[in-house]
């Protein structure tokens, strides 16, 4: 019976029996229908209490709109499905996540197409560096798995990679307007003077001519060498600027490993280079200025500043104090050295040789700017092991320049005689501080006729022509081999400008009127006159790999490959001279002989 009070009801769960007629109903969904009885339906229950707190009935309106919301719901009909939705039923549906995938990596790729387009290269965090004589040259490896693409790193001045090795340092007094002024010049360093009062590279060969004293360059020829050695003496022939005896160090200002090494042995002072009366530079220093300017470079190529360590490469006749040496020079500039490599085998690594089949004996032959390196290495399950080294300290691309430099003097002995008659001139239009100063850099500064390309004649200025006719003649006796000129006789022409003999009436001229007076010298040479002077260098180019077999109990057959390194190397006389010499052997020339090793070095970045 329904309780009012109670407001429950208690039924069957396997039927339900119908108040009506009193028979049993089968509960087929017992789940989700449950019929109420009528008789119960039909009397009145009890609903909310009001605010007096009496109960409301519900009348049977309201009773049967309840009986209508707790009916069991009808079921649905199945819609017949269509063949495509029974065939493709089981796919993936669409939308989601999972469909947006092709368009995020399609979106990614073209932001990647876009960075690259606009020089974003990749996260490169370490680069291989060559610190040579002459030049050099910085690379960085693309990210990528294995060996990714390697870019050496141009010079935004000439378009080129190859980083020529000098440093010039402003002077303080003369050229205040020149130093750079700014938060670059704030930056900390450990390079003294600051790098802004310094300028690196081709820039700063340009100012050799004019600013020969303030002008650094083969600083690496006396790197970790005292300064009584023969290389020392040999280069202070070679170069106007002023070369000394290192200062001795407080031990307050020297590394561990000097402080050690003076503790151990009586090691000689080193060789410095004095730019000014409060300047002096040693070779390390130099090489930082080299090390910085590369690193510069490398940053505003590839877009961040991100590469802070380096793969050195160091000739492979180094002891542990150059390398040391050089290892400071990196320091100096702020950079980690991350991995040390020979040079030779750097090389050999650029031409991917420590994996050719039938590879056993390599010989690197790298001659340079300042030094000629041979090397043989044995390859085995990969792995490039030097087995010797040899070659010539006093041997470079730069003693070729000095033998056409003292060819053109004795052709035109009488230019830089009248230059010295002007320097020693007592002229009454140039006060007593000028009279101290030397004319070819004081010409330089003042005349707007001398440039880099038509330069005033003297020393100095002959050993950069000379370079230039060098490298004409070989460039010409290259183009005849090959076939693309038929010219029989091979001549190299340049020019600068001299001053005319000095008379009485020129004694008392001002710098205005010997600018203007300057005129045109051609200056020539002939391939064969250039084979004759340099004849002594070439016969001095093979002789150590000669000697170097002959050392390791070798025969010239068994060197499988040979690798040029240099641009030394780019002369066709020193090709054919090894070709000779090993004629079994086959010739490495296709990538550039200035970045072979900087290449190397980079692909080996982990």
């Amino acid at each position: 019976m329904y309780r009012p009070e109670e407001g429950t009801m208690k039924s069957k769960k396997s039927q339900t029996t119908d108040s009506d007629t009193g028979k049993c109903i089968p509960n087929n969904d017992e789940a989700k229908t449950k019929r109420i009885p009528s008789k119960l339906l039909s009397q009145p229950r009890r609903g909310k209490r009001d605010k007096e707190g009496k109960y409301t009935l519900i009348s049977d309106t309201t009773t049967s709109a309840v009986s209508k919301k707790i009916e069991a719901p009808k079921k649905k009909k199945k819609k017949k499905s269509s063949k495509a939705l029974k065939r493709h039923g089981k796919d993936n549906p669409s939308g989601g996540l999972e469909s947006l995938i092709p368009s995020l990596i399609g979106v990614a790729v073209l932001v990647t197409a876009v960075m690259a387009q606009r020089g974003f290269r990749g996260r490169a965090s370490v680069a291989g560096i060559d610190l040579g004589t002459t030049n050099s040259v910085i690379c960085v490896q693309r990210p990528a798995k294995g060996v990714g693409i390697i870019d050496c790193v141009e010079d935004p001045l000439t378009g080129s990679p190859i980083i020529p090795s000098v440093v010039s340092v402003y002077d303080s007094h003369k050229e205040a307007g020149e130093i750079k002024v700014g938060p670059s010049s704030k930056t900390k360093t450990l390079l003294d003077p600051h790098p802004t009062r310094v300028v690196v590279g081709h820039a700063a060969k340009r100012r050799i001519n004019t600013h020969p004293h303030q002008t650094l360059y083969n600083a690496k020829r006396v790197l970790g060498r005292p300064h009584d050695d023969v290389a020392v003496e040999v280069l202070k022939r070679e170069v106007e600027f002023v070369i000394e005896k290192e200062e001795e160090r407080p031990s307050d200002d020297e590394s561990d490993s000097d402080k050690r090494r003076r503790a151990t042995t009586t090691a000689p002072l080193e060789a410095a280079f004095r730019v000014e009366s409060e300047i002096v530079l040693s070779p390390q220093q130099v090489g930082g200025y080299v090390v910085n300017f590369l690193m510069e470079l490398s940053r505003e190529f590839l877009g961040h500043d991100n590469v802070k360590s380096a793969v050195l490469a160091v000739p492979a006749k180094f002891d542990a104090h150059q390398r040391r040496r050089t290892f400071e020079a990196f320091k100096l500039a702020g950079v980690t050295v991350a991995r040390v490599l020979e040079e030779p085998t750097a090389a050999a690594l650029a031409y991917g040789l420590h994996k050719k089949e039938g590879v056993e004996k390599i010989l690197v032959y790298d001659f340079g700017g300042g030094t000629l390196d041979i090397s043989i290495l044995h390859v085995s399950e990969g792995y490039c092991d030097v087995m010797g080294s040899d070659g010539d300290d006093r041997l470079g691309g730069a003693d070729f320049d000095t033998s056409v430099a003292h060819h053109l003097t004795q052709q035109h002995s009488s230019v830089l005689e009248n230059l010295s008659a002007y320097s020693n001139n007592n002229s009454n239009n140039m006060d007593s501080a000028t009279h101290d100063d030397d004319m070819a850099e004081l010409l330089a500064s003042s005349c707007d006729r001398i440039t880099d390309d038509l330069p005033l004649c003297s020393v100095s200025s002959f050993h950069t022509l000379g370079e230039k006719v060098k490298i004409s003649l070989s460039e010409q006796q290259q183009q005849q081999m090959d076939g693309e000129t038929q010219q029989e006789s091979i001549k190299a022409r340049t020019k600068c400008l001299a001053l005319p003999p000095l008379t009485a009436e020129t004694k008392s001229s001002s710098l205005e009127s010997m600018c203007e007076s300057l005129y045109e010298e051609t200056l020539e040479m002939t391939l064969e006159e250039f084979d004759e002077v340099c004849k002594p260098l070439f016969d001095r180019s093979v002789i150590p790999a000669t000697r170097l077999v002959e050392d390791l109990t070798l025969q010239m057959k068994e060197i499988d490959e040979i690798v040029m390194v240099g641009g030394t190397t780019r002369m066709p006389q020193i090709r054919e001279l090894v070709r000779q010499a090993f004629p079994d052997a086959q010739l490495n020339t296709h990538i550039d002989p200035d970045i072979t090793v900087a290449y190397g070095a980079a692909s080996v970045i982990d």
